[in-house]
């Protein structure tokens, strides 16, 4: 049973009480749960391989250093099984998409605009390489996380250690506790500085937790322990949602709070049956990595005792110490039983099959295989289909694991909305710089707000080409015969297989066709066609363009400029078309090609033309074209 915790109802106290109230309930609470920083402390030292004081601020950098830590032989599967996974997840970068269900024009384009706003806040808060740091926790502790708040008008991101975060176990039990607080240690000048008016009580204010109290360190003393709490409401009508920041001596800061979610992002390893915290890779193998230590050990000892020569001498022989030594022809005078070396002893094979069995064991409880976590290939599997279809099967073991690291993304995505809602009703012109690695633009709140029901999000992973050499030259076979690409560039991709830029080089045409109607559609202005670009499938995709934007409700000025576009791309088409050839150039072509070639390039020729003038008679008339060759006005 638990016992009652004074200050339970912390959140409902008056400001003057407020901090006694908040840190008597944290006491106890700490004193409840202290179990959990201890097992965080020993994952802590089974993945780094040295024994860490502690957690805190103050132990963690009390490192033991005996004999038996700095001259012990390890196999470290936690950290080598923790590493591989973290690269495996993290390698895809999740992007949040913004949609909207049969919206009109301008919900759609609103949404488009919030997916770079969420882009650009994910690139400019460093969100991806912080997650990645947050998710090596959860593999460690069982959970990660990261804070996002607001500082200085912009959107923020910090890791934050899930040992300084302390939620109710009774309250958790279904994982969604009402409350959460997080301590930490902040200098005395940094507080100072944010409440010049608690100076005094930020200066008696205590540093130290009660077991940290006599470690002595003068520079610890200037570190003040700060508990920022949350409380939410406990209904949509309620007014008990609080929102605070103490230290033992004073309430520094206290607000209400409305919103119905904390500002942290979590990830896990594994979701345990109940309860807040997950389950990290660390404790699963925690008791396979504690008994290969104690056997290597067991295996060092014994080497070192056994290896070693000793000699056998009867305590009767008068042998003297000092003659028993490497001088050549040497003499040692003995009475009785001569001097004789004992027989070395062996270690004993089971050891070392106990451990490569444990070893082997770990592989099966954390999913990941030798080939990818020490670059092995496994046995039989020699073909680039069979290597890929090895790390398909070991992909879907890690599925589940994936789907939880892109939702925290999507959770991170929300927050960041709610936020940029808050930063816009105190600055209007609030914007996020957003890039597409080509391209830098503002994007404003006031041109992605909508409300939450006009759209939905969705999450998908980018960066998804193969990683590894056989693969990537797979790839390349592949693409090959599908059509993709030809086989000159197939044979320059297997000298280096740079598929990301060959890609690029591909799609560059319709990559850039798309920008192109984006910023006419978008922002209004017009980019005339080139005479080097394809101009028939310029002419398609644009016309495609113009249809579903018309009939998205795009405003008519938009769609003039569409329409620019296809009657400047077919007056490119035909100057290309009525260029005349020489009497020469034409028999040489006739003499090729025959006279059934030549009959199918005129047929050819006719088709397109046609296939030209029907496009352009779906389109609606528009303003006169002047005719660059003929200089005659068309209509």
């Amino acid at each position: 049973m638990f016992e009652e915790i004074n200050g339970d109802h912390w959140w409902l106290a008056n400001r003057k009480d407020l901090y006694q109230e908040l840190f008597a309930y944290l006491s106890a609470l700490e004193s409840r749960q202290s179990y959990r920083s201890a097992a965080n402390l020993t994952y802590a030292r089974l993945y780094g391989n040295y024994e860490l004081g502690g957690l805190s601020a103050v132990n963690y950098a009390r490192v033991e250093t005996s004999y038996n830590v700095v001259n012990r032989v390890t196999l470290n599967i936690v950290q080598s099984m923790v590493d591989t996974v973290v690269s495996k997840i993290t390698k895809n970068r999740p992007k949040a998409q913004f949609l909207t269900s049969g919206g009109d024009f301008s919900l759609q384009s609103r949404a488009q605009k919030l997916t770079k706003f969420v882009e650009g806040n994910f690139a400019n808060t460093d969100f991806y390489e912080k997650a990645a740091s947050a998710f090596t926790d959860a593999c460690i502790f069982g959970t990660g996380c990261l804070k996002i708040y607001i500082k200085d008008g912009q959107i923020h991101t910090e890791r934050v250690f899930i040992d300084e975060i302390k939620v109710d176990d009774v309250e958790s039990y279904y994982s969604k506790p009402r409350q959460m607080h997080q301590e930490k240690y902040i200098h005395k000048d940094v507080l100072i500085q944010m409440f010049p008016k608690l100076e005094r009580e930020i200066e008696n204010a205590s540093y130290l937790a009660s077991q940290e109290a006599n470690y002595g360190s003068s520079n610890i003393k200037d570190m003040v322990k700060v508990v920022e709490s949350w409380h939410l409401k406990s209904g949509p009508k309620a007014k008990d949602g609080k929102h605070t920041i103490c230290v033992s001596t004073a309430t520094l800061f206290e607000e209400n709070y409305d919103k119905d979610y904390f500002p942290f992002v979590f990830f896990r390893w594994n979701m345990r049956p109940v309860g807040f915290f997950g389950q990290g890779l660390a404790e699963q193998l925690s008791g396979l990595q504690l008994e290969i230590n104690k056997t290597l050990r067991t295996i060092q000892v014994s080497m070192h005792l056994v290896s070693v020569p000793k000699l056998l001498v009867e305590a009767s022989s008068k042998i003297v110490s000092s003659h028993l030594n490497n001088r050549i022809g040497g003499v040692i005078k003995y009475a009785g039983t001569p001097p004789s070396y004992a027989p070395l002893g062996g270690i004993p094979p089971e050891l070392f099959s106990h451990v490569d069995r444990l070893y082997g064991r770990a592989f099966e409880i954390a999913g990941v295989s030798q080939l990818s976590a020490q670059s092995i290939k496994p046995a039989g599997l020699d073909s680039g289909k069979a290597l890929r279809t090895f790390n398909d099967l070991e992909t879907e073991r890690f599925m589940s694991v994936a789907k939880r690291y892109e939702k925290a993304f999507l959770d991170a995505a929300e927050i960041m909305i709610d936020l940029g809602k808050e930063l816009y009703e105190k600055n209007e012109n609030f914007g996020v710089k957003s890039s597409d690695g080509k391209f830098v633009e503002t994007i404003k709140w006031k041109d992605v707000d909508m409300d939450a029901d006009k759209y939905m999000m969705s999450v998908f992973p980018t960066s998804s080409l193969s990683t590894t050499p056989a693969a990537r030259l797979a790839d390349v076979q592949d693409m090959l015969q599908a059509g993709f690409i030809g086989k000159e560039q197939a044979i320059s991709l297997l000298d280096f297989p740079d598929l990301e830029s060959e890609m690029d080089l591909l799609t560059s045409d319709n990559k850039n066709l798309e920008k192109v109607i984006e910023t006419m559609i978008h922002q209004g202005k017009y980019f005339p066609p080139e005479p080097y670009q394809n101009l028939e499938n310029a002419l398609r995709k644009v016309q495609q363009a113009y249809l579903m934007y018309r009939l998205r409700g795009a405003p008519e000025e938009r769609l003039e400029l569409l329409r620019q576009y296809m009657e400047d791309c077919q007056a490119l088409l035909m100057k290309a078309k009525d260029v005349e050839e020489t009497p020469e150039e034409m028999a040489a072509k006739l003499a090729q090609m025959g006279a059934a070639g030549a009959a199918e390039e005129e047929m050819k020729m006719a088709s397109d033309q046609q296939m030209i003038d029907e496009q352009m008679a779906e389109a609606p008339p528009t303003e006169e074209i002047i005719d660059e060759q003929s200089e005659e006005i068309v209509e």
